[in-house]
């Protein structure tokens, strides 16, 4: 893939155009504002910073990089399973699984044959279709580099937060576009450190957590987490 063509690859699936479904998800950001620890732009950034430190470095990341290294779907679902037993909080586990699945979906319908394979195993029981999982598989079988496929998990990750900040009416499309610019160096630094093996991924986001369970009781939400 010509270097043009990657970048347009990585706008394309990283443009909020794209439907992964992840606009249906706060991750945890609408129980806290809710609950009074975010109420503004600088909330929403001190949370996409946190997340980025406390789930994406060490978590998502190695995870992404694991499954677009796969040698092939028998791999990758190994990976899927083991995201779906270390992923603690069951609210989670079926949010990543479901926006997973939609991007399943959506490569499925865009013609990339992998997707539909892997699609079927899912709906046989066989796996689980996890986001980060699907991330790297998905957009290694469209040409990213694992360096690409990594910034874009990044992007999406902090795009889907700070989305969600704005539709919560924390910050504005402004605000949101400053927060990117402020992060960049910080999510490059955590892009180039060493990744931790598979088996050692973790996540310490209790705060988030505790948000997304608590949400799952609430009568009145906006998003599914």
């Amino acid at each position: 893939m010509s270097n043009v063509s990657a970048v347009l690859a990585a706008l394309q699936f990283g443009d909020s155009f794209f439907p992964s479904g992840s606009v249906s998800f706060s991750w945890g950001l609408e129980g806290l504002a809710a609950s009074g620890p975010v109420v503004d732009g600088e909330g929403v950034l001190a949370f996409v910073v946190g997340q980025l430190h406390a789930r994406w470095r060490d978590c998502d990341r190695p995870i992404v990089v694991a499954s677009h290294r796969a040698a092939g779907p028998e791999e990758v679902a190994e990976i899927d399973s083991y995201v779906e037993a270390a992923t603690a909080a069951a609210e989670l586990r079926s949010a990543s699984s479901r926006v997973g699945q939609a991007m399943l979906s959506v490569f499925g319908r865009l013609g990339f044959a992998a997707a539909t394979a892997y699609r079927a195993r899912v709906k046989q029981g066989a796996a689980h279709g996890h986001l980060a999982v699907m991330q790297g598989y998905l957009w290694r079988e469209a040409g990213l580099s694992e360096t690409d496929a990594v910034a874009l998990s990044a992007h999406t990750f902090s795009t889907a937060l700070l989305g969600a900040g704005i539709r919560l009416g924390c910050l504005t499309h402004t605000e949101a576009q400053k927060a990117l610019l402020a992060i960049r160096e910080q999510v490059a630094e955590m892009a180039a450190a060493p990744l931790p093996a598979l088996k050692q991924i973790s996540t310490f986001a209790v705060e988030a957590e505790i948000a997304v369970m608590r949400h799952a009781k609430s009568e009145t939400r906006m998003f599914a987490n």
